[in-house]
């Protein structure tokens, strides 16, 4: 696998998946990979609105606020995700962003746990031909990589601890999470609702031109 920071600088990997930040001038290839099944009603905007602005928006409208999030990032030079691509085709997607611009983590049991300034990695799609295949984890170390490589001080997800359905597992999973160096910090629990845990990593911060450093210890503190 290949991660890169930038479109320009794409390169073929030698597994086949080759991993880039969302643009612009991607958006035909991400919203060909949500044209089918769940992704295709919820347009990756779920997390972004309220319950209420969700219902009252239809798919394109939806569409709509994802591509305007996207823009938006970019325009703030930072990407909103990472799309995973095999065969110049992409067939994995992992959405995230500073934790604020997604409403429905602020009006829901997954948090703000607290004021940390955390971004969060709020949803995943892969390929029904890519899955089984460790894309969503690959696009879940990607998306630390960047992190680090982007000033971001923490990462914060809320996976799944249940799911017999690969469509269930949007969140990501606590073993994904875990692999990927996240802890937990603190668990939610609604009524009629799965527990759902709120798991984090602290981020060591890395120069874009330089080699990869190993954090210090204290970059490898507590992240609460």
């Amino acid at each position: 696998m290949r991660v890169v920071t930038t479109a320009s600088d794409a390169r073929p990997a030698s597994d086949g998946i080759e991993i880039v930040p969302i643009t612009p001038d991607r958006i035909a290839d991400l919203d060909a990979l949500l044209a089918r099944g769940d992704p295709r009603t919820c347009q990756c905007a779920w997390m972004r609105l309220t319950n209420a602005e969700f219902a009252r928006l239809s798919p394109d409208e939806r569409r709509s606020v994802h591509h305007g999030a996207i823009r938006d990032a970019t325009a703030d030079g930072r990407a909103a995700g990472l799309l995973a691509y095999r065969d110049d085709v992409a067939v994995g997607w992992v959405s995230f962003g500073p934790r604020d611009e997604f409403a429905r983590v602020a009006a829901s049991a997954t948090g703000p746990t607290d004021d940390v300034p955390a971004w969060s990695v709020v949803c995943f799609v892969v390929a029904a031909r890519a899955r089984r295949h460790g894309v969503a984890g690959r696009l879940l170390d990607a998306a630390v990589d960047y992190g680090e490589r982007h000033g971001v001080p923490v990462l914060e997800g809320y996976p799944t601890t249940t799911g017999k359905r690969s469509n269930d597992l949007w969140r990501g999973t606590v073993g994904m999470f875990a692999r990927a160096g996240f802890i937990p910090v603190e668990v939610r629990a609604r009524r009629a609702s799965p527990e759902r845990p709120v798991m984090r990593r602290r981020l060591h911060q890395r120069r874009r031109s330089t080699p990869d450093q190993p954090p210090t210890p204290e970059q490898q503190g507590d992240p609460r």
